[in-house]
């Protein structure tokens, strides 16, 4: 008989469960849009009995679309955004809505952190660059701005967290999401009192949860979450992970010979090691999955999301379609073409003080001329990210690539061709769930670790081969791209 398991991902704007067999073959899976709340600017927040209302509504929509018995279902587990607060209090009740990583309202709190020098001594324990999402931030701006729930917290959760808590009524977190919230020492694989006392949150040390592996049990499924969910009480629930690690494992990375990049609403380079790489440069570290690694990865919303945005407010609805978009690129790849865009619509992953913007614009421009400019634009900003996690030695091989982008052949030729590697675009399409589908069968021993399930899961590839001519054109107008970025940013 299969084995069946279910992953759950709990994503920033939509959470989705599917069901998989335990060599990653997707039965179905089933999603919710839950946008955020911004009650005010800056905030992105989230009802937390809405978003229990919400998962169990897609794992009871899976069970049905399967056509499976829920008894069928072996075990459990997650995928979620990393960073943000869900908070509970001594009856295990939510304290206030849950804060999502979108969330900025602690910018100017983080903005001091790095004038006074807190920020330069909390790297050396945490190993994280600090943004304004991360748990200690948010925690700080709680106990300035809404004492009464600061007090009232007993309990420190990540998302993933605050759901495995509701199917269980065990409280733990999880160790490659809470190894990336400023609370958690990278050498020291554990919470560190001091980064408490740092950020002026001494009193949070007493509200850190138990910290479990991705793959160990947290407990089963209660009556009551039974009752909610569909799922058999007694079902077995795992840790689960963040979903940049999902995103690596469905992608079948688990050494620094491959790198993992991901192209969607943000842009994410990622790679595993087996130690910490000393280095002047402050890259982001995390616990990794596979117990004794960890993985360093650098991201930002510079990606598709800046296509989408373009395609939806200034384009006619033919240019809202791959296929359409492709054929402008191909067109625009033939032509003379000096524009340059930058796709820091959401953020700058260069300097803090650039926008999104086109320029070298003439009148003999076309929308082919534009969009093959957006989708260059797109893959520079990859670059500023990916060359640094690919320059921490010189083993890297191969890429392996997920997200949007990938239904682009052109496009994904020239991140090829700029990277200077061979590419393999991922068939998954949803990586999270599966992920978490993989991690429930590790453990419950399906298979003896993540090692084995990824070669057991091994998904189908397509692969690129870089050229050495469109390596030469890229790099040459990257160097511009950086330039004039440069030059803006004065």
């Amino acid at each position: 008989m299969n084995a069946f398991f279910m992953g759950v991902d709990l994503g920033g704007t939509v959470i989705k469960a599917g069901i998989y067999t335990a060599e990653g073959q997707e039965i179905t899976v089933a999603e919710h849009s839950f946008p955020t709340e911004s009650p005010q600017a800056g905030f992105s927040e989230r009802n937390m009995e809405m978003l229990w209302e919400a998962a169990c509504s897609v794992i009871r929509q899976a069970i049905q679309n399967s056509q499976l018995n829920a008894a069928q279902i072996s075990g459990v587990s997650f995928s979620s955004h990393g960073k943000g607060l869900y908070l509970l209090n001594s009856q295990g009740k939510p304290v206030r809505n849950g804060i999502v990583s979108s969330d900025s309202r602690a910018q100017s709190i983080v903005d001091e952190w790095h004038q006074d020098g807190t920020a330069d001594k909390a790297y050396p324990l945490s190993l994280q660059q600090l943004w304004a999402s991360h748990p200690v931030a948010l925690l700080r701006w709680l106990k300035q701005h809404e004492p009464d729930n600061y007090r009232d917290t007993q309990h420190v959760l990540m998302v993933h967290d605050y759901i495995r808590y509701r199917l269980t009524d065990q409280i733990a977190c999880e160790e490659t999401n809470i190894s990336g919230s400023q609370l958690f020492n990278q050498t020291l694989s554990s919470y560190d009192p001091k980064l408490c006392q740092l950020f002026g949150i001494d009193e949070a040390n007493d509200k850190l949860a138990p910290v479990i592996n991705s793959a160990q049990l947290a407990g089963t499924v209660t009556h009551k979450a039974a009752a909610e969910s569909g799922l058999v009480e007694g079902t077995p629930v795992f840790g689960g992970f963040f979903d940049v690690v999902g995103a690596a494992l469905a992608s079948g990375v688990s050494q620094k010979d491959k790198l993992s990049a991901v192209a969607g609403t943000w842009t994410i380079s990622t790679r595993v090691f087996d130690e910490i790489v000393p280095s002047d440069y402050p890259y982001v570290w995390s616990k990794y999955c596979i117990p004794g690694t960890y993985f360093v990865h650098e991201g930002s919303p510079t990606s598709a999301s800046n296509l989408a945005w373009f395609t939806r407010h200034f384009f006619n609805q033919r240019l809202q379609d791959y296929d359409v978009l492709n054929h402008c690129v191909a067109e625009g790849a033939t032509r003379p073409n000096d524009i340059l865009f930058f796709p820091w619509l959401y953020g700058s992953n260069y300097h803090s003080n650039l926008h999104g913007g086109l320029l070298g614009l003439s009148s003999h421009h076309t929308d082919a001329d534009i969009v093959y400019a957006i989708y260059q634009g797109i893959v520079f900003s990859h670059l500023l990210h990916q060359d640094r996690i690919v320059g921490l030695d010189n083993t890297t091989e191969s890429i392996r690539f997920t997200g949007g982008p990938t239904q682009s052949p052109l496009w994904m030729q020239m991140f090829c061709d700029a990277s200077n590697l061979p590419l393999d675009v991922v068939n998954v399409q949803q990586s999270g769930c599966q992920a978490a589908a993989l991690c429930a069968a590790v453990g419950t021993g399906y298979y003896s670790g993540f090692d084995v399930a990824i070669a057991a899961s091994t998904p189908k590839i397509t692969t690129y081969q870089p050229n050495a001519v469109g390596y030469q054109q890229l790099r040459d107008k990257f160097a511009r791209f950086k330039a004039v970025a440069d030059a803006l940013s004065q």
